[in-house]
């Protein structure tokens, strides 16, 4: 059975101005069911059904309902609702739907960041005569935002106004149609600017509706409520006693059941701990919206144990970096030990944010279970560091000192997944790290960079049969990619590899420099697709590599300023010259710089550097650090 956070028995029944308010719910269930009717609902006489402004995390439904949903002169609200990393529908309605005598089903502002399933769901028929079922304001991941068959009779209306699918705002009947909200002849479109009292507010309680400040704002008239002018008010609530402790403490215990980190908590301390088959989750939304300091020492992970590190979901993240809401969070892991058991960062990280993960050996022989990623395809490979979906802006990553290793066929040790990894501004760095398995790092992901961010791999050991891989291509805008100064062997493919869009430009940097490898160097798109650099820069110098070429695929150089810097190589202990290199898999036009020449491209990120130095040092600009 599963778990349940909220379970209502018997069901729900309504009448003569009768509510049922469910306000500022947060709720997390590990998959189960967050709010779960084991009934039906029925609701008639002016009575209203409402979830607003209410956090669901991690449920296989956010709100199920077994029974009949039966409404009669009645609103069915939900209002500003988080549904994240939902692992089937959101709302799951299992029988049918009937609206009838002037009711209302609002959906307003929800969001729904699920990858399998549709945001609401009726495995019933849903019935309307003389009653509006509208949707403003939502925004799903999937480009289907409803499950459901609908049909109106007499008075029925759908209305619909700026709802996000799939990413995209959809704007005419047929995209709404598309997105299943009915047939297009029967659904009333309303513009994001709009600010309609049929689309936006109970019409019964409404007496007009206005645009203040960007927001439709409904005014109420007698016998309406709320922000939606519903017939029953909500209930005034007296305030809290007391506060709830703003730090989360755990040490010198066995851990083998999910925990809870209370909201609000500022401070999260996980010390001398063994995760033993628990995974728990440590949500960033939910903690002090000042900032949060996130500590991890001395933690074993055993038996498919998996620390999760939450940031914000896809949809509510991008607004969340961007509008800056929430303080930073720091987060420091150090001294953890994982035999078959992973540590995953996944979701949006407020600005400011710092990230580290040092002094740790992982280790995994068996598959991840990645059950709380919903959507993810990487647990097969047993990785024992996932980065899902993971964005960052002005914020940092830092991963040092630590030992990784798959020890299975086809494993990849550090796992890159979701749609994206989003840097702006910010950066990963893969510090003095020791990389073992059949795939060191593997990128499934898309890479989008951005704003001076930088991904760096230096000072490494890379011992596996693939190197790093990016299998869904890398955008570069001002970005720097550096592989420097790193050794190991590789028995297939090479050290960097890029497949699919290579794309640099406007002062982006791809630094290999300073390897010692046994195998390939780099590996970028062959023709007809190619590395492309535009104003950006490609430096491949001081490196040793083994084999019969040191890269494979083509650079295409395109636009002012850029530049393939080529120099100093070594192929299987022989130095190789300028006229070599073509021989060596070097295609295209390339610069050659001798050993030991002091050059700006071989050395520095140009877009951070001011100028160098006469003894070979980069002198920074604004934004940029280090070497």
């Amino acid at each position: 059975r599963d778990a349940v956070g909220v379970l209502v028995v018997g069901g729900v029944a309504l009448s003569s101005r009768g509510a049922l308010y469910v306000d500022g719910l947060s709720v997390q269930t590990a998959l189960g069911l967050c709010v779960s009717v084991e009934g039906g609902v029925a609701a008639s006489g002016g009575s209203v059904v409402a979830f607003v402004d209410s956090d669901f995390l991690l449920c296989k439904h956010a709100v199920s309902v077994r029974g009949a949903v039966s409404v009669s002169g009645s609103a069915v609200a939900l209002v500003r609702s988080e549904f994240s990393s939902t692992g089937d529908y959101a709302v799951a309605l299992y029988s049918t739907v009937s609206l009838a005598g002037g009711s209302m089903l609002l959906a307003k502002g929800n969001v729904h960041d699920g990858v399998s399933r549709e945001m609401l769901h009726a495995a019933g028929a849903v019935t309307a005569a003389g009653s509006t079922l509208s949707f403003v304001r939502n925004r799903a991941l999937l480009p289907r935002m409803l499950s459901l068959s609908l049909s109106l009779s007499a008075g029925a209306h759908v209305r619909v106004a700026c709802n996000d699918a799939g990413g995209r705002v959809l704007s005419t009947a047929e995209e709404y149609a598309a997105a299943v909200f009915g047939d297009a002849g029967s659904i009333d479109v309303a513009g994001c600017d709009g600010c309609d009292r049929d689309t936006h507010c109970y019409a019964p309680g409404t007496a007009s509706a206005t645009m203040r400040n960007g927001v439709c704002v409904c005014v109420c008239g007698s016998g309406g409520y709320g922000e939606a002018c519903v017939p029953v008010g909500a209930p005034a609530l007296p305030p809290s006693v007391g506060t709830a402790s703003s730090v989360f403490f755990r040490e010198g215990v066995t851990v083998q059941s999910v925990f809870v980190v209370p909201a609000g908590a500022s401070e999260v301390t996980l010390r001398h701990v063994v995760l033993d088959g628990a995974s728990p989750v440590l949500y960033v939304p939910w903690m002090a919206r000042d900032g949060v300091r996130i500590v991890v020492q001395n933690v074993s992970l055993l038996n498919g144990a998996v620390l999760y590190v939450m940031g914000s979901g896809a949809l509510r993240g991008a607004r969340t970096a961007e509008s800056n809401e929430g303080g930073p969070v720091e987060l420091s892991v150090c001294d953890v030990e994982a035999l078959n058991g992973a540590l995953v960062l996944t979701g949006t990280f407020p600005a400011g944010s710092v990230l580290t993960v040092t002094d740790s050996l992982l280790v995994s022989a068996r598959p991840t279970p990645l059950v709380y990623l919903s959507g993810s395809q990487s647990s097969p490979y047993a990785p024992v560091l996932v980065l899902s979906g993971l964005r960052l802006v002005r914020s940092v990553l830092i991963v040092s000192g630590i030992a990784l290793v798959t020890v299975m066929t086809g494993g990849r040790t550090v796992v890159v997944d979701g749609a994206v990894l989003e840097l702006v501004g910010g950066g990963v760095a893969l510090d003095a790290a020791v990389l073992g398995g059949e795939y060191a790092l593997y990128a499934s992901a898309r890479v989008v960079a951005s704003g001076g961010a930088v991904l760096r791999v230096s000072g490494s050991q890379v011992y596996a049969a693939h190197g790093l891989v990016f299998g869904s291509g890398v955008e570069a805008n001002a970005f720097a990619v550096v592989v420097n100064d790193n050794v190991g062997a590789l028995t297939d493919g090479a050290l960097l590899v890029l497949r699919g869009l290579a794309s640099f430009v406007f002062g982006s940097w791809l630094s290999v420099r300073g390897n010692s490898i046994s195998g390939r160097l780099l590996s970028v798109p062959s023709y007809p697709r190619s590395a492309d650099l535009v104003q950006s820069t490609l430096t491949l110098y001081g490196n040793a590599g083994s084999g019969t070429v040191v890269m494979d695929g083509t650079v295409a150089l395109g636009g002012a300023g850029r530049r393939f810097v080529v120099g100093c190589l070594t192929l299987n202990g022989q130095a190789l010259r300028p006229m070599d290199y073509r021989s060596a898999g070097i295609i295209g036009e390339f610069r050659p710089v001798a050993c030991g020449v002091c050059d700006a491209d071989v050395r520095c990120f140009a877009a951070a550097t001011r100028t160098m130095s006469g003894s070979c040092r980069c002198r920074c600009a604004e934004g940029g650090y280090g070497r």
